[in-house]
């Protein structure tokens, strides 16, 4: 059985992550190390390691995001943690100008998209010659 399944992962607290990334870093280096002098004997290991680190720093930065959250330090498992208030819901909206809001102010288009402008619908530009895909006569 897996050790580091997602649920037990998030009972642990941050620094306990961290810690544990350093350390399994350090085990995939002695593990690449023992793979090229042809000393481990199964090399399915190299990739449980890449995918216990990645699956660490994936609940990590779902942590600092605020998508799913850790146990707190001092908190036991299982217990729910109160999220803070958002401060953008009490900081008032920011007023745009008129004249943006309007979109009367655009920014100049480069040649590129100017070029791309003028081809509609996917074809070619005039001038340009394409081949048929029927038979010759």
């Amino acid at each position: 059985m897996r050790e580091l399944k997602p649920e037990r992962v998030r009972e642990m607290t941050e620094n306990d992550i961290r810690t544990k990334i350093r350390d399994l870093k350090e085990e995939l280096f002695h593990l690449r190390f023992r793979n090229q002098m042809r000393q481990l004997p199964n090399a399915l290991l190299l990739r449980e390691k890449r995918r216990d680190v990645a699956r660490l720093e994936t609940i990590l930065t779902e942590h600092r995001k605020g998508i799913r959250s850790l146990a707190a330090p001092g908190l036991a498992a299982g217990t729910p943690i109160a999220k803070p208030a958002k401060a953008a819901a009490e900081a008032p909206a920011k007023e745009k100008p008129a004249a943006k809001a309007a979109g009367r102010e655009r920014a100049p288009e480069s040649k590129k998209s100017a070029k791309s402008a003028s081809v509609k619908g996917g074809k070619k530009a005039s001038g340009t010659k394409t081949k048929s895909k029927g038979k010759r006569a």
